[in-house]
């Protein structure tokens, strides 16, 4: 039977006018409504020496509230004209994107998948003997995908990644190379974007270097995670010491070994004892509305160049379920960091049409529904020639290793230095 959730997503894709979907998710904190949630912190401009957390807020900005069908698409009035509150973001586009990157990467094995891209793994060679020797193998047994990589395709660490021929990824030049399937990808070969990267076609990417063609691609997906009417909370803390503390007056200091010894060094607080106060800040906020505002452009994926108008539909199809589920995933259990765990209380999604206000509702039935789907579209794109490459596999460079074997040097010897 054929699945109606993917004949629903069908339809749209070859109706020019159907702009995209829309979803809408009202959130509340684990803890209640009055509960603060913790924003992610930032960097702040140079020059600027304050130690307290930098959030991306903004001190006046629109309310949304709900019209009369209930999205959260009208801005909060009254009789002399919008209504002004803080509003603090609490998950950003970029974050949101790789959230649901990752959550799909995570899920192809459930899915009964093999998702294509590139993966960069290594491996230490001989017996790890010292500290930083161990830490370097445990780390060369990560896996770096262009599904979980900030850049994906166009990413350093595949830019630079040692290919089956010992050279590194942008050395090689031959046709067939790993390097000619990146610069020769873009929004105007849509088959091979769809085969290879097709994570890229959703979430965008740049690759502005190596390449005469400088290939762009926007988000088809957005999602933000937004906290309304926010009003700041101040917290503070003191690390206590299990033991009673210890004097400044003491001397100690970290061997390269990882032992602990007395009698020289720097003080006790360098390396974990003691007590530490730390004065008031603010940490979160407790916000009146909490609304996650995602959308997928049909917009932009139409702007993808395929050989044949039925093959981009069935393309297009299964980038738009594979978007959807990513959202779904990336949803599912609400935790965005330390003291921000966020549950779901209404949930919508519908198609917004050019010339209509109104969105025409969208029923996602759940978790099996869009994998059912999806599953179903990738088989339609098969039977017209469309399908999934294998993924290629690269191992790190030996720069890379030694750029990943630096830091942990460094890091080790900060715990070891004296004061």
């Amino acid at each position: 039977m054929s699945s109606e959730l993917k004949e629903a997503v069908y339809r749209h894709i070859i109706e020019p006018d159907a702009a995209g979907l829309v979803i809408e998710t009202e959130l509340i904190p684990l803890g209640g409504r009055s509960a603060a949630v913790a924003p992610p912190t930032y960097a702040r401009e140079s020059g600027d020496r304050s130690k307290n957390p930098n959030f991306a807020e903004t001190e006046n900005a629109f309310v949304p509230v709900k019209d009369v069908e209930g999205w959260h698409r009208e801005i909060r009035r009254d009789g002399q004209g919008p209504v002004l509150a803080k509003r603090v973001l609490l998950d950003s586009v970029a974050s949101q994107s790789g959230r649901a990157e990752t959550a799909l990467w995570d899920f192809q094995e459930a899915l009964g998948l093999v998702l294509p891209g590139i993966t960069i793994a290594g491996e230490y060679d001989g017996d790890p003997v010292t500290e930083v020797e161990r830490q370097l193998a445990e780390t060369l047994k990560t896996t770096i995908s262009t599904w979980t990589a900030p850049h994906r395709q166009a990413d350093a660490w595949v830019r630079f990644a040692q290919t089956e021929t010992g050279q590194q990824v942008w050395q090689e030049h031959a046709p067939e190379s790993v390097r000619n399937l990146i610069t020769s990808t873009s929004a105007a070969t849509g088959e091979r974007l769809y085969s290879n990267f097709p994570n890229s076609a959703l979430f965008g990417y740049w690759l502005s270097t190596g390449t005469a063609a400088r290939h762009k691609l926007p988000r088809a997906y957005s999602s933000e995670v937004v906290g309304y009417g926010a009003q700041p909370v101040t917290t503070g803390t003191t690390k206590l010491d299990a033991a009673g503390g210890a004097s400044d007056k003491s001397k100690v200091k970290v061997g390269p070994d990882g032992e602990l010894t007395s009698g020289s060094g720097s003080k006790p607080a360098n390396a974990g004892f003691g007590q530490v106060p730390s004065h008031p800040v603010t940490t979160g906020y407790v916000c009146e509305l909490i609304l996650q505002q995602s959308s997928l452009s049909l917009a932009v994926l139409r702007s993808l160049t395929f050989q044949d108008q039925n093959v981009k539909y069935a393309a297009l199809t299964v980038l738009t379920l594979l978007g959807m589920l990513g959202h779904f995933l990336a949803g599912r259990d609400g935790f965005l960091r330390s003291s921000c765990s966020l549950v779901a209380v209404t949930e919508r999604w519908g198609w917004m049409r050019r010339g209509q206000p109104q969105l025409e509702p969208l029923a996602v039935g759940g978790l099996d529904e869009l994998k059912d789907a999806l599953l179903e579209a990738i088989g339609n794109a098969e039977t017209l020639g469309l399908s999934f490459a294998e993924p290629i596999r690269l191992r790190f460079s030996e720069a890379e290793t030694t750029l990943i074997k630096d830091r942990i040097t460094i890091e080790a010897a900060k715990q070891t230095s004296e004061d």
